[in-house]
C-alpha cells in the first residue's frame, strides 16, 4: 500500500510494476493540500472528533451499566444482561432503518450526532467485556466501602474505576478500531455534506467520485488512515497484553 501510494498514476495501473521508478511524495502534497475541495485535514479532523467522543461515551456508559450488573443486586439484573448478550448477535444492519427513521424525525441526519450519541448508550460487547473484569474484583472492597458510609457511586469511581484501567482502555483501542475505519454509518447518515465527511468517505470519493483516475492518491489516503491505528496500537499495547493476561489469571 505504501509502495503504490508512490506511483505514478501509469505505474499504478501496470500490473506488472511492483515498484515505483521515483518516489512521487508530492501524491501526499496533493492529497493534503488539493488545488479544488477542501484540505484532507478536515477530513481528518472530523474522523477525530466523531472516534474521540465515540470512544469517551462507549467506556463511559458501559462501564456504568457493566459495574450496575455486576456488582449492584436489583430484580431483574439477569434478565438485562440476558438481552445483552443476545443483542450482541443481532446485525447492526438490522436495526438500521429504524436507527435512520429516527435521526430524521430528530433532523440528526447530514450530522455528526447519528455517529456520536448512540455511543453514550453503551453497547452489549462493552458491558459484557467489562462485566466480566467486575466480577473479578472482591466484593469485600465494596462492604468495606459501605461501612465507611460510600455510596455506589462512590464505591465506582473510587475504588472500581482505577483497577479497571487495563480493561477500560482496551475497549477504548477497540472503539477506536471500529469508528475510525467506518463508512456505512457515515455515508448513510453524513451523506453529501462533505464539510462532515470523515478521512473514509473521502478515500471512498477519491475512488468513485471526480477522482476516479488518482488511485495513487486513494493509496496515499489509505496510508494516513492507517497510521494512527498503528501508533494507538503500540503506544497501548502493555494495557493491551495486561489485560489479556490479567483475564486469564482470574478468570
Amino acid at each position: 500500500m505504501i509502495l503504490a501510494s508512490l506511483k505514478t498514476n501509469g505505474e499504478f495501473l501496470n500490473a506488472f510494476k511492483w515498484l515505483p521508478a521515483a518516489p512521487q511524495w508530492e501524491n501526499y502534497t496533493r492529497l493534503l493540500f488539493p488545488e479544488k475541495g477542501h484540505p484532507f485535514m478536515l477530513y481528518f479532523f472530523n474522523s477525530v472528533k466523531v472516534t474521540g467522543l465515540a470512544m469517551i461515551g462507549t467506556v463511559l456508559s458501559c462501564s456504568l451499566v457493566a459495574f450496575a450488573l455486576a456488582r449492584i443486586s436489583f430484580p431483574g439484573k439477569n434478565i438485562v444482561f440476558g438481552f445483552a448478550v443476545i443483542s450482541i448477535f443481532l446485525p447492526s444492519q438490522v436495526t438500521m432503518i429504524p436507527q435512520f427513521l429516527i435521526f430524521k424525525e430528530l433532523g440528526w441526519l447530514g450530522t455528526h450526532y447519528p455517529l456520536i450519541i448512540p455511543a453514550f448508550l453503551a453497547s452489549a460487547f462493552g458491558i459484557i467485556l467489562l462485566r466480566q473484569f467486575y466480577r473479578t474484583i472482591p466484593k469485600e472492597m465494596d462492604e468495606a466501602a459501605k461501612v465507611d458510609g460510600a455510596g455506589w457511586f462512590t464505591i465506582y469511581s473510587r475504588i472500581h474505576l482505577p483497577l479497571m484501567i487495563s480493561p477500560l482502555i482496551t475497549l477504548a483501542i477497540l472503539t477506536f478500531q471500529e469508528k475510525w475505519a467506518e463508512i456505512l454509518y457515515p455515508m448513510i447518515f453524513i451523506g453529501k455534506n462533505s464539510d462532515l465527511w470523515t478521512m473514509v468517505l473521502k478515500i471512498r470519493d477519491l475512488s468513485t467520485g471526480q477522482y476516479n483516475s488518482r488511485p495513487e492518491l486513494e493509496m496515499a489516503g489509505n496510508v494516513l488512515l492507517v497510521l494512527p491505528v498503528i501508533i494507538l496500537f503500540i503506544t497501548a499495547q502493555p494495557y493491551f497484553v495486561k489485560s489479556i493476561a490479567t483475564s486469564g489469571v482470574k478468570g
